[in-house]
């Protein structure tokens, strides 16, 4: 009976012993923001990599498991992973972190002052809340860096779509759309649980110790409304901002 306007996806490789050897596995989550406000776990697998196939197969489950109604998904810049979003959650925005989109336009940077430019413009462009304001300010920087560094310059273009994605949705929103912290900060939580037992002996000693983990905070997230009815109606509706 619920929805989920918005998800969040992301993938942390922990150590696991598969075949008789041991490797990196990724652990990839789903979490939501539900119709009601509130946010959930929607799910988590262990897949041998971050392809195309081992995103497609995890979604999937998601949907047949009832996760309906994405409008906008936030994840990092892994082409794989965004094509499958596509087939999946067709008619879904995607959202590009921007946390990580700096990072990679800095690395174009070819010193470290050239970074620090670029790091402060484009803090400076995000710290604006008014869409339009943001839009506008986001092409100055793009002239503004491309001055004396070409290549983030493009990269900042290509990106453009996608990383004022969430300027589409609710104003209250848009803190919380255009990063992946939310789940940053799970991820943190897995990698301290995780670094007690080093490696797991199999994928589903892996599952079942880090969905118990997730659990706990899951639990923790039902006792605190994430959005207020109002905003979160909006967004579901798809009134304009």
């Amino acid at each position: 009976e619920v929805s989920f306007p918005y998800v969040w996806l992301d993938a942390t490789y922990i150590k696991c012993r598969e075949g008789g050897h041991v490797g990196s596995t990724a652990l990839v989550t789903a979490i939501g923001a539900g119709s009601d406000g509130y946010r959930r776990l929607l799910g988590m697998d262990a897949i041998d990599t971050e392809s195309y196939d081992g995103w497609r197969g995890f979604l999937v489950s998601l949907r047949d498991r009832g996760v309906a109604g994405v409008l906008c998904v936030t994840s990092d810049a892994h082409e794989g992973l965004r094509r499958a979003v596509q087939e999946v959650f067709p008619g879904s925005a995607w959202q590009r972190c921007v946390v990580h989109l700096m990072r990679n336009a800095a690395g174009c940077a070819p010193t470290r002052r050239k970074k620090g430019a670029v790091l402060g413009i484009l803090k400076a462009v995000f710290a604006e809340r008014d869409p339009e304001l943001v839009r506008e300010l986001y092409h100055l920087a793009i002239d503004e860096i491309g001055g004396f560094c070409p290549k983030a310059a493009e990269l900042l273009e290509d990106a453009e779509p996608d990383a004022l994605a969430c300027l589409d949705f609710p104003y209250e929103h848009h803190v919380r759309l255009r990063t992946n912290n939310v789940q940053e900060r799970c991820n943190r939580e897995l990698k301290r649980r995780s670094r007690v037992v080093q490696v797991f002996p199999s994928r589903k000693s892996l599952i079942r110790m880090m969905g118990a983990v997730f659990s706990e905070m899951d639990e923790e997230w039902a006792c605190r409304r994430w959005f207020n009815d109002a905003s979160i109606a909006r967004a579901v509706e798809g009134a304009s901002v």
